[in-house]
């Protein structure tokens, strides 16, 4: 499967006929998209992954995943067995 330019998918979609309201309206909405996309702040996939493995070993203390739980502090452990049987 070829992944196509945002400006080829855009081009496709709006034919060479006289723009209906529809497609202006649609053209609008994907304009505002892009507006609002260019607004956001990027950094590098290299920071980004370093300030996660940074986070996540100043947290690990904290995570029960890694930890594990106390089992007084367990609620899915068994508590005693039923005496009626």
């Amino acid at each position: 499967m070829s992944v196509l330019p945002f400006s080829a998918v855009l081009s496709s979609r709006m034919s060479t006929k006289a723009p209906s309201s529809n497609s202006v309206a649609h053209a609008r909405r994907i304009v505002q998209q892009l507006k609002v996309e260019a607004g956001f702040e990027r950094i590098k996939v290299s920071k980004a992954s370093a300030d996660l493995m940074t986070y996540c070993t100043e947290n690990a203390r904290s995570d029960p995943l890694l930890m594990g739980i106390q089992a007084s502090d367990n609620p899915f452990k068994d508590k005693k067995p039923c005496t009626i049987l």
